[in-house]
């Protein structure tokens, strides 16, 4: 499990000449209508700065990632998945390494491909709930899956990478487009349906601008159901943007 990294700065106040303390958090920029955002990502290549520490440690748990601070490491995942009933109790295991999580992403990576539809499917669910970046292209090659809970499921972990997950999906629908193989409906529809679970992501509503030319290819599909849940998305954003824009008037 990829983590933050907390970095302590140390800089002079330039209006007072004093010594101040403040935290950097590798970040991701979005463009949002109200200007540009930075997100927590452990692969973010720029830094938001926060005054205090606490401030930066509620942002990253917002974002849901693991994070480092002075060598202590914070689990938000993990915790997470214990209020969501997911963690397994405690057992002594022989050769049991000090971090099972990591430990078992390659074994969930390889269960992928598993014969039996129901291991794949709650793999899927694990890697979206531990968001293991690098099993996104193993997780965009399911999208056409025969098993329509393994789609279901793959369309909530795949919103679970955020934007880093867009550029995949966007070449997936485009190239199900392109062609008349089975399972294209099913790649495309998939997409949609993770579109539409982003949404429901701390900050879904700020990749709209992103994924909104895609909704509108979608509009125009040949599967009734890409188009049916393709308007369902223009519907759902416009909700969550004006729910946003009340917010902010507050």
């Amino acid at each position: 499990m990829a983590l933050i990294h907390i970095k302590k700065l140390e800089r002079r106040d330039p209006s007072s000449g004093d010594f101040i303390i403040q935290f950097a958090v590798p970040s991701v920029a979005i463009q949002t209508p109200q200007g540009k955002k930075l997100i927590p990502n452990p692969a973010g290549t720029e830094a938001a700065i926060y005054d205090n520490l606490h401030a930066a440690e509620s942002a990253i748990r917002l974002a849901g990632f693991d994070y480092e601070f002075e060598g202590k490491v914070t689990q938000t995942v993990q915790q997470n998945l214990s209020s969501a009933g997911l963690a397994q109790p405690k057992q002594q295991y022989i050769n049991l390494s000090k971090n099972p999580m990591q430990d078992a992403e390659d074994i969930l990576v390889e269960q992928l491909t598993d014969k039996e539809s129901s291991v794949v499917s709650n793999a899927v669910m694990a890697l979206g709930a531990m968001r293991v970046y690098r099993a996104l292209p193993d997780l965009i090659e399911l999208l056409g899956h025969d098993d329509p809970l393994v789609r279901k499921n793959l369309a909530d972990a795949l919103a679970r990478f955020g934007g880093q997950a867009l550029p995949s999906l966007k070449a997936a629908f485009l190239a199900a487009k392109s062609n008349q193989e089975k399972q294209s409906p099913y790649i495309r529809l998939t997409v949609i349906n993770a579109l539409l679970a982003l949404l429901n992501q701390p900050e879904g509503v700020h990749w709209s601008s992103d994924y909104l030319p895609l909704a509108l290819e979608a509009l125009n599909d040949d599967s009734w159901l890409v188009r049916s849940q393709a308007a369902l998305l223009f519907a759902n954003t416009a909700f969550s943007l004006e729910e946003l824009r009340l917010r902010e008037k507050r």
